[in-house]
């Protein structure tokens, strides 16, 4: 057993941490105030960037959930009508096992039917989306203000920065990590990052709703 007492860190990445740390310090003190002044800029910029293009994909998402939910809110209930007509029709020419599964997928139909009723109530996507849309022209226009008053002064900055702060707490939904994983995006992603990044969005969007649509046809073509 080791000596309890001993170093966690050798002497040697001490020493390299504390050059890191050193060459760091050196650089922030080499800079010029006016080069700090520009950099925190251009971050400032950047960070609004992102967070209305951000804003502007959680809108963008949000609208598509809502016409996916309302379409498949729609297929779902004529699933359960549907079913319920062909049952009553041939009601003395299907065989009693299919009546039993029609009945089945129709009682499932009825479920979905009254979920997606819910979650249509519930999540108001169109209002969540409006505010979204609302705070990217927002952040947008903000953006646009401080690009066209640049060189700033400290003041100044700090002023853009109060502004910028109020309006994304200004905004009653916020955008998810898929959101901003789609506006980080950028040509010098790979392929398999963005094939990712898009098939975690299309999951998001239009997941939960291809099960609710494929699912009472699955349970009819299984019997």
């Amino acid at each position: 057993m080791g000596d309890r007492h001993s170093p966690r860190f050798s002497p040697r990445l001490v020493s390299a941490l504390e050059e890191t740390i050193s060459e760091r310090r050196r650089a922030t003190a080499e800079r010029s105030p006016d080069e700090a002044s520009r950099d925190a800029l251009h971050q400032l910029l950047r960070t609004m960037r992102i967070v209305k293009a951000a804003r502007f994909n959680a809108a963008e998402r949000l609208e598509r959930k809502n016409t996916v939910s309302q379409f498949a809110l729609a297929m779902v209930s004529l699933y359960f009508v549907g079913l319920s007509i062909w049952q009553m029709v041939y009601a003395g020419a299907i065989s009693e096992p299919t009546h039993r599964l029609v009945t089945l997928v129709s009682i499932v139909s009825s479920v979905f039917t009254l979920i997606l009723g819910l979650l249509e109530s519930q999540n108001g996507y169109q209002i969540k989306a409006h505010h979204l849309h609302a705070c990217g022209l927002a952040v947008s226009d903000l953006g646009h203000e401080l690009a066209i008053a640049m060189p700033a002064d400290a003041r100044t900055q700090q002023e853009y920065r109060r502004r910028y702060h109020e309006i994304v707490r200004a905004c009653p939904v916020n955008h998810t990590s898929i959101d901003y994983a789609m506006a980080r995006q950028s040509a010098e992603d790979g392929a398999t990052e963005r094939l990712r990044v898009r098939g975690l969005y299309l999951l998001n969007v239009y997941g939960l709703y291809a099960l609710f649509l494929i699912g009472p046809p699955l349970l009819l073509l299984a019997r």
